[in-house]
């Protein structure tokens, strides 16, 4: 009860106190207000919003930040967003990736392509597998931190994902072709075609890139070198889009990823192991516009394939069938609806020991938000959802989220943000149905709470901070048993007992000093009152990014990130591990030539080649470079 009081009291007060900075209270902005609206989000509300009008604080990687990263992944990305960890992208290239969020873990966060939630069925955690993904297909990520199963249903815990592939351009034919080397022989070819044709519009793509890599085990212990474990990627995407009438718009996509990757055998440990994994997803999206809103029905059908040739070979399929089907629809300039129905079946098989008949089940979500903007500056998102799981039952999650943005002065602005949200995790079919399921699970639940605002200046600051708390019930978690011997007798995924409290603190600004110089710093920090469930995460993290023009046709981008202190628990000591901070410096640049249809870029990753571990008994990078050249038509 307390828990609830504290969500409902940190609300009150943040709806309330914006009645003390303004006394307008009409219905539309006063003509006096300064306030310019910036960029344009839609993972807050699931449409298009103003971000100064949105009660979160939304992270976006657009279209310029994903170029400006020679060599990098989108795990390397993420990596550098306040609030996130990612685990293995530092490693041997495809080193398998663990992602951490405000002190979740990777089942804590929802990945989105093109607005669809994506997993992988057969995973003890059903989570999106990220080394599938290029980054050259990527036109911009939003992300979004909280409690959002309301908005976006299980899985949506502690962070949002949001990818946006890239699509038609405006033209009847242009097009894109890029090849960059880089350390450890990697190469990576990518090409695209996009336009538009009367009412047909089109993006195709494809990408290849091989890598002979590193050791992914540490060969620190070893007598002799162990050999290197490389990667291989293939990427082919097709966006076809086609105006039916004025207002009804139907866009499909075809896109298969696929890598194969060798892998050591685990810490210290040398092996020749082989891991192929792949996807194939197709979706069918109808969009039917009118005068005050739009329809929109969201289906996929994705299947991926997961393959580990060792010692101890297994072999896992994974189905996931869905459609969505949304409204929008604005009753006046200050209210604005979007309700719809979430319908997702999920099913995987393993090799000689289960089949899709034996795994399946289905997620049903009715769902429902509104938006309510007050000329006054008072903003308030709410929305209510109801899961319903065919093996455990239902459950319902909110989210209530008032922001408040109000004038200084001529120049500057200011948002106040508070929420209080509900969300939850379903046990993924591994877990129900595996040789350690059980079906008597319940999904894990938490109650999240945050308060924090925005800071703008014109154009040249914003400055955004935001406090965190999240309590966790119902966790579910492998469980050992023993008979009354002591003997071991196998094992079950149960649910937990108990609560664990999350709390931590963002910021992040970001500074336009000049025409040509910009700058940007952020902070995170993140503890729990459970240590044995915070192993590998930093209480503390912070980064800075310094991006200069010279010339018009000149680009020069620096950035420093510091991770803290880690702790991991020792199997081979039998006790707890901390592993030291580190801090990386990376360099790129770019040029133009051609009248801008030709960019050549460069970049060093780690320039100050720093050495650390970021995963016991395995290898990192040191300082690498990749260079390359891009040609627009």
């Amino acid at each position: 009860m307390s828990k609830q009081l504290l969500v409902w009291g940190c609300l009150i007060a943040a709806s309330a106190a914006p009645a003390y900075a303004q006394t307008n209270t009409g219905d539309t902005q006063p003509e006096e207000s300064i306030t310019e609206l910036r960029e344009v989000v839609v993972s807050g509300t699931r449409f298009e919003l103003p971000i100064e009008q949105s009660g979160k604080i939304i992270y976006t990687l657009s279209k310029q930040d994903l170029e400006q990263n020679a060599g990098k992944s989108v795990a390397d990305l993420l990596n550098e967003v306040p609030g996130i960890q990612m685990d293995g992208n530092f490693g041997a290239p495809g080193t398998n990736l663990n992602l951490f969020a405000r002190g979740g873990r990777s089942k804590n966060t929802l990945i989105l392509i093109d607005g669809v939630p994506l997993n992988d069925p057969s995973g003890i955690n059903a989570s999106y597998d990220l080394r599938l993904l290029p980054l050259s297909q990527i036109e911009s990520i939003e992300v979004l931190k909280g409690a959002l199963s309301s908005l976006y249903g299980t899985g949506a815990s502690t962070a949002v994902i949001s990818i946006t592939t890239k699509g038609a351009g405006e033209n009847r034919l242009g097009g894109q072709v890029d090849a960059s080397y880089g350390s450890f022989n990697t190469y990576s070819g990518n090409g695209a075609l996009q336009g538009s044709l009367n009412r047909l519009s089109y993006f195709v793509a494809g990408n290849y890139l091989t890598s002979e890599g590193f050791s992914a085990a540490s060969d620190e212990q070893a007598t002799e070198p162990f050999n290197a474990d490389g990667l291989q990627k293939q990427n082919a995407l097709v966006k076809l889009g086609y105006d039916l009438t004025e207002g009804l718009n139907v866009q499909g996509t075809v896109a298969y990823d696929a890598f194969e990757t060798e892998y050591d055998g685990g810490a210290f440990l040398d092996a020749d192991n082989v891991q192929l994994g792949d996807m194939l997803r197709i979706g069918l999206v109808p969009k039917y516009q009118y005068a005050k809103g739009e329809i929109t029905l969201k289906g996929v059908y994705a299947i991926n394939h997961r393959e580990f040739q060792s010692a101890y070979p297994v072999a896992y399929e994974g189905r996931n069938v869905q459609v969505d089907l949304s409204q929008k629809h604005t009753f006046s300039p200050s209210l604005t609806s979007f309700v719809g129905l979430n319908v997702q079946n999920f099913a995987f098989q393993q090799q000689d020991a289960l089949a899709f008949e034996d795994t399946q089940f289905a997620l049903i979500d009715p769902y429902a938000s509104v938006f309510y903007a007050h000329g006054s500056g008072l903003s308030v998102h709410g929305g209510l959802r109801l899961n319903h799981h065919s093996t455990y039952g239902s459950k319902v999650v909110y989210n209530l989220n008032p922001s408040f943005l109000f004038d200084l002065n001529q120049h500057l602005s200011v948002k106040l943000l508070a929420s209080g949200a509900t969300s939850y995790i379903t046990p993924t079919g591994f877990q129900l149905y595996s040789a350690y399921g059980n079906t008597d699970l319940g999904p894990e639940e938490s109650l999240n709470v945050e308060g924090g605002g925005a800071l703008y200046w014109e154009e040249v600051l914003t400055l955004n901070a935001v406090y965190f708390s999240r309590w966790e019930t119902n966790a579910i978690d492998f469980v050992s048993l023993f008979d009354d011997q002591g003997n071991y007798i196998g094992g079950q995924y149960q649910n937990m007992a108990g609560t664990r409290m999350v709390q931590g603190l963002e910021t992040d600004v970001e500074v336009q000093a000049l025409d040509q110089l910009s700058l940007a710093a952020n902070y995170s920090y993140v503890t729990t009152d459970d240590l044995s469930t915070f192993y590998r995460i930093p209480k503390n993290k912070w980064g800075a990014r310094v991006n200069y023009q010279p010339g018009q046709r000149t680009t020069l981008s620096v950035k420093y990130n510091h991770t803290g202190e880690r702790t991991l628990y020792d199997w081979a000591s039998g006790g707890e591990v901390s592993l030291a901070s580190y801090g990386l410096l990376d360099v790129y640049v770019q040029h133009t030539l051609l009248h801008q249809k030709l960019t050549v870029y460069g970049a060093l990753n780690n320039l100050l080649n720093e050495d650390f571990v970021a995963i016991m008994g395995y290898t990192t990078r040191g300082r690498t470079f990749n260079a390359g050249l891009t040609y627009s038509f």
